[in-house]
């Protein structure tokens, strides 16, 4: 799919955003837990998420899935175990995370080719095997896959080397029917990891801490069946915002979750961006002037990702046209966790932006750079292309992006989105 981009547009309007992609491949995996019917609402019509729905389907689940309602009703009382082929796991990373529930259910696991997922670069599973291993599951890594069992795990105290959600999730899967208490120090602790929680909690599990970066788990014989809502996707929200702050207009955005967005809300004062609440309803207010201010008392033009509650990794992207349309000055963007996570920018170069490339994990923006419409090739990394839509905007003329598939992996109807918000897009094969 190519997406044709018309510049100089001003967005306004109200809108909903979507359940939270994250949270659905996270909280799907973990329906393998139960043995009774599940319903989640608020369920994003994503392809990661009809991806996982095929694979359950594999395994036995019986899916319901309203498409209109947004919701997904998941019976999982008569899953039994198989092998998946290649093509069910080897485009998205988020089928890692059927290890923790599988395990959990069958307590095995054999894959016999490891997931992928965006082109960010080298996302090693050793700090999910470590985590796995110290809590006594057995791994056996083949020329192909991996296969383990979890025969010999027993609860303890636990120490991720990562504050990665999908080791995070993980680990809660398992912990969940072990006889005692697990206590796992460093998790993550984002928005999905909470839902994951919270749901499970609802349904009759043993949490403490959830939010925090340590959680303690006292293992449950059984899990009820229960109707749980996800959370609006945090990403979405933050795009919708951006969009609003970048082509003046006043965007509304719904079922925002106000208590997740201070840091967020950070970023878009470093270019002057202010975000307002109406209750739930989060505000980017018309004809906001932006310039680079950065944080500090202005002594420091960064915009740096970090661990949770800070911005996350994969909201960095939205930012860098922010500095694009800045009248003056820099600001330079630190992606600290992926070595080819900015690559993608020297696309922006094709409209006339001045990005200068530190090393693999910075680069420095340039304002003030009149943005011309071309051709760029997107990448498959989902709030890149969602960036290289927002250029687009604010770009003279026309501009062609080609193959923006991977938008739809985290964002439903964008494009009609959009167009709710007088956007002039069009999507083409």
């Amino acid at each position: 799919m190519n997406i044709n981009v018309k510049g100089g547009q001003v967005l306004k309007g109200e809108v909903f955003p979507s359940g939270g992609k994250n949270s659905a491949v996270h909280i799907i995996p973990v329906t393998l837990l139960f043995d009774e019917k599940i319903t989640l609402n608020n369920v994003p019509n994503i392809t990661d998420v009809v991806r996982l729905v095929s694979i359950l389907k594999k395994l036995g689940s019986k899916i319901e899935w309203n498409l209109q309602e947004n919701t997904m009703t998941i019976d999982n009382s008569n899953v039994s175990f198989k092998n998946l082929t290649e093509e069910d796991l080897g485009n998205m990373k988020g089928t890692s995370l059927l290890w923790g529930g599988l395990l959990s259910r069958f307590g095995k696991v054999d894959f016999r080719d490891l997931p992928g997922g965006c082109t960010l670069g080298i996302r090693p599973f050793e700090p999910v095997y470590k985590a796995f291993r110290d809590l006594g599951v057995s791994i056996n890594e083949t020329e192909k896959g991996v296969v383990m069992n979890l025969s010999k795990a027993e609860p303890k105290e636990i120490w991720l080397t990562e504050m990665s959600p999908t080791v995070t999730t993980n680990m809660i899967m398992i912990a969940i029917y072990l006889k005692g208490t697990t206590k796992l120090v460093g998790v993550a602790s984002e928005p999905q990891v909470q839902d994951v929680c919270n749901l499970l909690v609802k349904a009759g599990a043993k949490i403490k801490g959830i939010g925090s970066s340590v959680l303690e788990i006292e293992g449950v014989k059984h899990l009820k069946g229960v109707n749980y809502t996800l959370l609006s996707d945090h990403y979405e929200i933050t795009t919708f915002l951006g969009l609003g702050a970048i082509t003046g207009g006043e965007i509304r955005v719904h079922n925002a979750h106000p208590e997740i967005f201070p840091m967020i809300n950070n970023e878009f004062a470093k270019f002057n961006i202010q975000i307002e609440y109406d209750k739930d309803t989060a505000i980017v207010r018309g004809n906001q002037k932006i310039k680079i201010i950065g944080s500090f008392e202005k002594k420091t033009n960064i915009v740096r990702a970090q661990p949770w509650p800070a911005l996350p990794v994969d909201l960095l992207p939205i930012f860098i046209p922010l500095a694009l349309a800045a009248p003056q000055g820099y600001m330079l963007f630190h992606n600290w966790m992926y070595e080819t996570g900015l690559f993608w920018t020297s696309e922006l170069t094709k409209l006339g932006a001045e990005i200068i490339m530190s090393d693999p994990h910075r680069v420095m923006v340039f304002g003030g750079r009149k943005l011309k419409g071309a051709t760029m090739e997107a990448p498959y990394i989902i709030r890149a292309v969602v960036a290289m839509v927002m250029a687009s905007m604010i770009a003279e003329g026309e501009t062609t992006i080609l193959n923006a598939d991977t938008l739809y992996r985290g964002h439903p109807n964008f494009s009609e989105n959009l167009k709710k918000l007088g956007a002039i897009i069009q999507e083409y094969p």
